[in-house]
This record gives structure tokens, sequence and C-alpha cells, in this order.
């Protein structure tokens, strides 16, 4: 229906803004917490946006989860609709409950325009969430290289600055960061733009083993641990840079460290199908069965990013095929939801339990019927999946 709106039918527009505007209608009275603006917002309907502005809707209007409408449209990648809004005013660092502003959500889903305008337009992306992660850790974390360009670049140039030896890390300029480290020997110089990234974090990121040398002979922390949790060694991890792990861990590198959000640089690596980087970390006795907050272990990671090799690698290293998150999802579980055929075929051909349950009574081929994955659904049929599973709750 919103499209409907969108194409400029006049009497529509009239009708829901009137709805949405009408007290017995009010967002405090929408049981989800969202009003018309955020549904609109959400949905790119820029006249829709426009026109709920004109008759005075409250920018500031957040959700239950404290979101505005700049946040719904940031995440969304609606790049009109951000543009509208802080036309009309919205509030760029705005925060929600959990401490998210419309840049971190932008960074996060890799919208690299977004990111752009409201970093031209006043985004502070040195506000952290409450677990500590600033715009640019979550955009390193995610692995989009744009949008930690950009963060990074603008942060050299923005009333927020980069210390010097960051971007010498960032530039692999070892003769820039030898005379850095004479005038002031800390190698651990903190980043206000990253709450906490030394600049052996950005030599990581960017793979520059030089610098990641001199900064580790200079005595750099291995294992400094920003609010966030991450590690050099996760980012080389989640980089698949196998010279930069094997420095890291040869100079003691903590391999079970633990983000915010329980990653282990494991869970990294498997992730981003690296399949190197699996082999070393788990030689050197990193946790195979290690658990984020969600109970997601490295095989169900490297099951969701379709890396067959990387499943294999695991499974040589007896990681639990049949491994169970907090809601009781398998690996295959994992693959039927992602439509990922090959790698159900993998997991089946390995001894996966076809007609594993989650909490909820949800098989694969349940979940695989339900995204409608024809391959995938096919495929458990022939391995026995049961046509007779019913799900333990009423199902919506």
């Amino acid at each position: 229906m919103m499209d409907r709106w969108d194409r400029g039918g006049g009497k529509d527009v009239s009708v829901f803004r009137d709805k949405v505007l009408n007290s017995s209608c009010s967002p405090s009275h929408w049981q989800n917490g969202l009003n018309g603006l955020h549904l609109a917002s959400k949905e790119g309907h820029v006249k829709m946006v426009l026109e709920l502005l004109h008759h005075g809707i409250d920018l500031e209007t957040t959700t239950k989860k404290g979101n505005t409408a700049l946040h719904i449209a940031a995440l969304a990648g609606q790049e009109k609709v951000v543009a509208e809004l802080v036309h009309y005013g919205a509030n760029v660092n705005a925060q929600s409950q959990k401490g998210f502003s419309p840049l971190y959500m932008a960074a996060q889903e890799n919208h690299l325009e977004v990111v752009k305008f409201l970093l031209e337009n006043g985004a502070n992306q040195s506000l952290p969430t409450e677990d500590g992660f600033t715009p640019l850790a979550v955009a390193l974390q995610q692995g989009h290289e744009n949008v930690v360009a950009l963060l990074i670049n603008y942060g050299t140039k923005g009333k927020v600055r980069l210390p010097a030896l960051h971007i010498a890390a960032r530039n692999d300029d070892t003769r820039t960061a030898a005379v850095l480290l004479q005038n002031d020997p800390n190698p651990d110089v903190l980043s206000k733009v990253q709450t906490g990234f030394t600049p052996l974090h950005i030599a990581a990121h960017y793979e520059n083993l030089s610098v990641a040398q001199l900064l580790l002979n200079r005595g750099a922390n291995v294992n400094f641990t920003p609010k966030n949790g991450i590690t050099p060694l996760h980012i080389a991890a989640r980089r698949g840079n196998v010279i930069m792990v094997r420095l890291l861990l040869d100079r003691g590198a903590q391999i079970d460290a633990r983000t915010k959000d329980e990653l282990t640089p494991l869970h990294c690596a498997a992730r981003n199908g690296h399949v190197r980087v699996i082999e070393i970390l788990l030689d050197q006795g990193a946790p195979i069965q290690a658990k984020t907050k969600n109970g997601l272990s490295p095989i169900h990671m490297a099951a969701q990013g379709d890396h067959m090799d990387c499943v294999r690698q695991l499974l040589q290293y007896n990681a639990e095929i049949d491994d169970i998150t907090l809601d009781h999802l398998t690996p295959l579980h994992v693959a039927a939801h992602c439509g990922h055929h090959r790698m159900a075929k993998v997991l089946l051909d390995k001894g996966a339990k076809a007609n594993a349950r989650a909490l909820n009574g949800f098989t694969p081929l349940h979940i695989a019927c339900k995204k409608n994955h024809m391959r995938s659904m096919d495929l458990l049929l022939k391995h026995s999946a049961s046509l007779e599973a019913v799900t333990e709750v009423r199902y919506h």
C-alpha cells in the first residue's frame, strides 16, 4: 500500500496522514512503537515523509527502542529520506536506548552515501554505544572497507583528528612512525575517534606488517583491549592475513580473546571464510566450541557465510556438527535459513541431523519452506527430513 501512496495518490496521502495525526492513532497507541513517519522513512517514501513533516509530525518521536525516524532511515539506507529529515532539523547525534546513533546504524549496514552525508552534516563518530562500539568499530568488525576508509579519512581532517601515529600505521609509513615514537615512546596512543583503538589495530586492519613489527618492537601491547573487546588479532583474523596472524600470535596475542559479543578470533576467521587462518588458530589451541552471546560457534559462522572449506576444516578438527545455539539452531538450520543448499549437502553428507529441532520445534525443513528455498527443501527431503514434523508453539 505504501508504494501506492508514494506514487502520489493525494487521497491516500491525506487519509493516512489524518490517521497518523489523529490523537487516537498517536504513536503512544501503536503497539510496536512505530508511527507513520517511522514506517515511511524505513520504506523510503519521500513524498509521504514530506507530507507528514509539512503537517507537523514530531521529528524526534522515538520507538520503544529509542529510535527516531532518522535512525530508521539510516539503517535502511534511505539516503533521500535522511537528507530531508536532516533538512527539517532532525538530530544527527540522537542515540537510542542502547546508544546507537544514525551514523552507527548506517556504518553497520554499509550504507556509504548515508555515512558520508551524516558526517558532512555534523554527525559525531566518537559516540559509542553502551557496549563501547563506535561507527568505526562496527564497520571494522563487519568488514565494510569503504566505510572504514571514509571514517578514518574523515577523522584525519575533521574536528576530531586521528593521532599522527595512527595515520602512519594506516599508510604503512615506518619512517614517520619511527620518528613519532622517538618523540613519544608510547606505541599504544589512543584515538578519540576510535574509542580505544591503537595504531596496532590500524596496522592489522590495513595489513601493514612493517609498521606492526615496529610497534611491537617498541612495546605495543599485542592484547590491548578497548571497551568493545576487539583486539588486533580479531582484526587480523577477519582480514585473513596469515602473516599478520602469525606475527601477533608469536608476540603473545591471546588466542581466545573475546569481544563484547563474545566473538573469538576463530569466529572472525570462520565468518569470513579464511581456511588458512582457521588452521593456524586451531593448531595453536583456539577453542573450537567457543560460543557468542547468542550461542553461535565457529561452525555456525562458517555455515552462515557458505564457506564449505571452512566447515570441512572445522569438522576435521572435531567441531560438533550438530552444535546448537541458545535457540537450539544447528549449522544445518543456519544453512537452510540462508538457502545455502551446497553447504547443507556438505553437512548432511557429514552426518548432520536432518530432523534436528530448534526450541520452537522448527526443523531445517520448516525453515527452508518458510524461506522458500526450493533446493534446500528438495535436498532435505532426499535426506529423510520428516514431512510430519510440527512446531511446538503456534506459528503465525
